[in-house]
């Protein structure tokens, strides 16, 4: 397997896309307007501007957790430290996954913007996964407070 073909396979371009070989070749040269960088750019900003607010409500809530000063370990009826704890260690590594994709993402579009290749730019897989990835962690959260509040 040659190195752009697992891309391809994953993302879509004429060789491995139902239909695309019906399409008709074109002719004329491609013409990319400046507004498709733009687009590009700001798809780049929106998934960072959201791994950023992740992680930074990650390390946020560090600052939630209150433990008893009588018997240390202990908490006040609210989310224990382990509780936090685990907020925190999953939304960071999730937020530096997410800048990741996020910047390969934007580096295979603009590489296939600035080769002017025929292809399609819709990405199937890592959005559903990014969600798939963010709903399990919160639900793990809470459950781990809801336990907390119930239980101790």
């Amino acid at each position: 397997m040659q190195p752009g073909e697992i891309t391809d396979r994953l993302f879509g371009t004429r060789a491995y896309t139902e239909g695309a070989r019906f399409q008709i070749p074109r002719k004329i040269p491609l013409r990319i307007e400046p507004k498709t960088y733009f687009a590009n750019e700001r798809t780049f900003l929106s998934w960072l501007s959201m791994a950023v607010t992740l992680g930074s409500v990650g390390t946020a809530i560090a600052g939630f957790a209150v433990e008893d000063e009588d018997s240390p370990g202990q908490h006040k009826g609210g989310i224990s430290q382990s509780t936090v704890q685990l907020m925190t260690l999953t939304m960071l590594p999730i937020s530096i996954c997410m800048i990741a994709y996020a910047l390969f993402t934007f580096y295979w579009r603009s590489e296939f913007i600035r080769k002017k290749q025929i292809g399609f730019f819709d990405d199937k897989i890592g959005p559903v996964t990014v969600a798939l990835v963010v709903e399990v962690a919160l639900l793990i959260i809470m459950f781990s407070a809801i336990r907390d509040v119930l239980f101790y």
